[in-house]
């Protein structure tokens, strides 16, 4: 029987390539007071973007309940299936545990591998990437496993946003708290580093901030993959990618989407690199 994928809405991949590649994906919600909407289901990135802006309440985020994750397990292991289940870092989030919760109500019936990203985001997305890849090419449940694993240990994410409040509010913020004291004069670049966010640099302008992230794509020269994503307007992502793209001929570049539950703490205005390195 073939592997099947399951991850959660965090991986902010584009739809075409969730479907291409069989991807079951589980979503969080988002809430703007009381409403509550599920993450691209619901509510696209730039419905979310344009309510963020427009809107005082600043949204929060919510897990995916146990309930969606079982019937996720149960609809993609209906013909004996067994799955890879993938998801951000349980250190930005408790999808993990209700994700294992849901295993345990599926078991032994079906067959559920858990793995912790300890990534987010299009990070988390290209770890998704590899292993559904491998599970098409006919690849056993441990050879799913371990190509997934080993993406994890190749797999950078840096992003530029133009505020920490958004991470400060909604609890996120992790080691990148150390630049808090110079947030009016900064932009602040960080990365995902042990599952969670911490800073990496600091520029002045967001003019640098641009020119910053061009420099940490053009230093993945090894990567085999690359997404530029966004959150907003992808005028600068799009512009970054044709910058990028002359000087990284080995490396497959793809334009990204931060998605409404990860937007929640970068803000609008960010502008990232996930880059996969080769094997």
């Amino acid at each position: 029987m073939p592997v099947r994928i399951v991850t959660d809405s965090t991986c902010d991949l584009p739809a075409a390539l969730v479907e291409a590649h069989g991807i079951t994906v589980v979503p969080l919600t988002v809430f703007f007071g009381e409403e509550a909407l599920l993450d691209s289901v619901e509510i696209t990135a730039d419905q979310f973007y344009e309510r963020m802006t427009a809107e005082k309440v600043l949204p929060k985020t919510s897990q995916p309940s146990v309930e969606l994750f079982r019937k996720a397990y149960l609809e993609a292991g209906e013909n004996g299936e067994e799955i890879v289940s993938i998801h951000l870092s349980s250190k930005l989030s408790g999808t993990l545990n209700a994700a294992s919760v849901a295993r345990e109500e599926v078991s032994p019936e079906i067959h559920v591998d858990l793995i912790d990203s300890y990534n987010v985001s299009l990070g988390l997305g290209l770890i998704v990437l590899e292993a559904a890849r491998a599970a098409q090419g006919g690849a056993s449940l441990e050879e799913v496993v371990a190509v997934a694993r080993r993406a994890m240990d190749r797999v950078s994410v840096h992003v530029s946003v133009d505020t920490l409040e958004f991470l400060q509010k909604g609890g996120r913020i992790g080691r990148a708290r150390s630049l808090l004291g110079s947030v009016l004069s900064i932009k602040p670049i960080l990365h995902v580093e042990d599952g969670e966010v911490a800073p990496f640099d600091r520029v002045r302008t967001r003019a640098r901030a641009v020119e910053r992230m061009f420099e940490i794509g053009m230093s993945l020269a090894r990567s085999k993959e690359m997404f530029v994503g966004c959150s907003g307007d992808d005028e600068e992502a799009r512009a970054l990618i044709e910058r990028l793209r002359p000087r990284l001929p080995h490396t497959d570049l793809f334009l990204g989407q931060i998605g409404p539950a990860v937007g929640v703490y970068t803000g609008p205005g960010a502008l990232g690199i996930a880059a996969l390195e080769r094997e």
